[in-house]
């Protein structure tokens, strides 16, 4: 006999069910999220450096966010990356989506390469605690050197590569 599909927690942002016995996380928009890879006109990207509660530690990633309901995910890219990091986005361009576990949660995250000139940044939300503009050959060392682990920056930072190369 079929298990039988129910929703076994219901939130403001997700929603966790069982379907044919599995158990998946949904949320309202099938791409709720973005990540930013901010890139200067010499080639460095900008990381920021925050405090992750889940982990209980400073990560190492690129600016991201929730992508608000009617927003597309480009204008969620400059506005995080605007309240984030108080840096202004001169062009974006889509890099593609990403999964973060197909086993278990439905919805995507989009990337984007969010263009930036020398500026000076202005107000922040004060989440991150600082901005550090690395080399892409600087970006692989922090990654091989395990100084980098949040699964976002990883993909993100191989769709930029692969889309250099391509």
């Amino acid at each position: 006999m079929k298990p039988a599909d129910e929703t076994l927690l219901q939130t403001p942002y997700f929603k966790v069910v069982r379907e044919n016995g599995y158990f998946i996380i949904k949320e309202p928009q099938a791409v709720n999220g973005v990540v930013t890879v901010p890139t200067l006109a010499d080639g460095r990207l900008m990381l920021a450096h925050l405090k992750r509660r889940a982990i209980g530690g400073m990560s190492l990633e690129f600016p991201r966010g929730a992508i608000d309901a009617g927003e597309s995910p480009r204008d969620a890219a400059v506005r995080e990356l605007l309240e984030e990091t108080g840096w202004q986005a001169r062009e974006v361009k889509d890099l593609g989506l990403l999964h973060s576990n197909t086993s278990l949660i439905a919805s995507a995250v989009a990337v984007c390469q969010v263009l930036i000139d020398d500026q000076t940044a202005g107000d922040t939300d004060g989440e991150v605690d600082e901005l550090l503009w690395v080399t892409r050959q600087e970006l692989m060392r922090l990654i091989a050197g395990g100084k980098i682990t949040d699964g976002h920056t990883l993909s993100a930072a191989m769709l930029l590569l692969a889309s250099e190369s391509a």
